[in-house]
């Protein structure tokens, strides 16, 4: 079977599920066609769909069966050796994965179904439940380092389903611990709740190991994964330990913002005085905010501030802006950029307190242009203005 009659084969698949066919008819129709498929001709039968007009969240609705198609016919790629290695990000992943899903087998549903039964485990299933939310940490990672690394090679549409997706899981895990928060909760809606929190759960699993990750290892070289390395801190971990330090074999030498041996030499000259190019970088990098300047095209040219707030990737640098930003939060950015090209609008202020976070933050976007007002890009200022908003009283004396 050629290319194009594999990828049209697996479009008519996706397209009787979508149209609301059933599962079992579906899995005929892949075995009468197929003896396995390859990771990029799925994503790249979703990718199809979203360009013939489906709204990536009905992909995202989708996916799941989409998977459970597929499961099992995933022609496997060769392990890459790296993986193996405790401290890799891959390794992580995957050991957070072993910990979740014994979490879920072996503990959140025995200790479920003994309650059913009469047994009194719901103090045990609510410290599960709250183990289990932890797995924020695990995909924060994943959307803050792996999907601008998927996006930086042009595998965009699986991002953006599975941010979704995410969202989807944390949301079921939340609405699962709250039933079990109740003084008396219904058996039967905490045994629902807990039931499709743990499937999702046990699914995702599947697609970042056998979809998600063999699909970045087909692009991604030593650097990108060293990168994804040094980010993992910015958040931490899903229930086990900070892993062993990971570096590449043949890492390549950071030269700096630029390549010029000394810095110091390299002056910049500004309307007021001057710098070099030492003095401007430590300044930048000691500011006490998060800067992101987003380029005249809108791909993200830099990171820099004194202040970690929002947690970013290096791999994000020359990406669409756009993918760095959930579906829900993407309209609102797309109308600000609108109007800073346009000129209708130079400044935009936002201030608001992260559930999450629990800190007051002060999020500024200023369209930067010329003197003859050329537009040439977006600098984001982020600040914590907690402890500003607290003071009552002048501080003048040292």
């Amino acid at each position: 079977m050629t290319d194009k009659k594999r990828q049209d084969a697996i479009l008519k698949i996706l397209h009787y599920i979508q149209n609301g066919g059933d599962f079992a008819t579906a899995k005929k129709m892949f075995q009468e066609e197929f003896d396995q498929v390859d990771v990029a001709e799925i994503t790249a039968a979703e990718r199809e769909l979203i360009k013939q007009g489906l709204n990536p969240a009905e992909i995202q609705y989708l996916c799941n069966v989409h998977a459970d198609v597929f499961k099992g016919n995933i022609k496997e790629n060769a392990v890459n050796p790296d993986f193996a290695t405790p401290g890799h990000p891959v390794h992580t992943i995957k050991l957070e994965n072993m910990v979740l899903k014994s979490l879920v087998n072996d503990a959140l549903l025995p200790d479920l179904k003994k309650y059913q039964a009469g047994q009194d485990t719901l103090d045990k299933i609510r410290k599960e439940l709250s183990d289990l939310a932890t797995i924020d940490k695990h995909y924060r990672r994943k959307e803050t380092s792996l999907f601008p690394l998927m996006n930086k090679y042009g595998i965009t549409a699986p991002p953006e389903v599975m941010w979704g997706v995410d969202d989807d899981i944390r949301d079921l895990i939340g609405d699962a611990s709250k039933i079990a928060g109740e003084e008396h909760p219904d058996k039967d809606q905490l045994a629902e709740a807990i039931k499709k929190a743990s499937h999702e759960v046990l699914e995702m699993i599947f697609k970042e190991e056998s979809i998600m990750i063999p699909m970045i290892d087909e692009v991604a070289d030593q650097d990108d994964w060293y990168n994804v390395k040094r980010e993992e801190s910015q958040i931490g971990y899903t229930m086990i330990r900070k892993p062993m330090n990971w570096k590449p074999k043949e890492a390549k030498k950071e030269a700096g913002p630029i390549s010029v041996s000394n810095l110091s030499s390299f002056l910049i000259n500004f309307e007021e005085g001057r710098l070099n190019l030492e003095q401007l970088n430590a300044i930048l990098d000691m500011l006490p905010f998060a800067l992101t300047f987003i380029d005249e095209h809108d791909k993200v040219a830099y990171f820099g501030g004194g202040a970690e707030i929002y947690p970013h990737s290096r791999n994000a640098i020359g990406n669409d802006v756009f993918s760095c930003h959930t579906a829900k939060s993407r309209p609102l950015i797309k109308k600000i950029f609108a109007q800073f090209h346009s000129g209708e609008v130079d400044k935009y202020e936002f201030h608001f307190t992260p559930h999450k976070m629990k800190r007051c933050l002060y999020l500024r976007y200023y369209a930067v242009r010329d003197k003859n007002g050329k537009y040439l890009g977006c600098l984001e200022v982020a600040q914590d203005v907690t402890e500003i908003r607290s003071w009552t009283e002048e501080k003048k004396k040292i």
